[in-house]
């Protein structure tokens, strides 16, 4: 496996009057957030955080998702951002975030 965590934020843009979109919710900025966090950490080249396309989950945005588990995410906030860090990456106790994990019916 090349990385322990892959974890893709959506950035998608759709044109004003569209269906909701996740990049201007402030994703492009939690996706930096993230990205120096994890080499602040050291973790550069074991957890991959990159941006992605529209990932369909639009209205709950912005939307992150992490493999290999598959775990959906909804972070806000740099403090969100914080608590995945802390609890999904480096504890790797994604139930100490349920609040930010999206459910399957979402």
């Amino acid at each position: 496996m090349y990385f322990d965590k892959h974890v893709f934020v959506c950035e998608n843009v759709r044109a004003e009057g569209e269906r909701p979109s996740c990049g201007p919710k402030g994703s492009p900025q939690l996706l930096a957030y993230m990205k120096k966090r994890v080499q602040e950490l050291g973790l550069k080249g074991k957890i991959r955080v990159q941006k992605s396309g529209c990932l369909d989950r639009c209205e709950l945005g912005p939307v992150q998702v992490s493999y290999p588990e598959g775990l959906w995410f909804s972070i806000k906030t740099q403090e969100d951002a914080e608590a995945f860090i802390q609890n999904h990456i480096l504890e790797n106790k994604p139930e100490a975030i349920r609040h930010l994990t999206l459910k399957d019916e979402e």
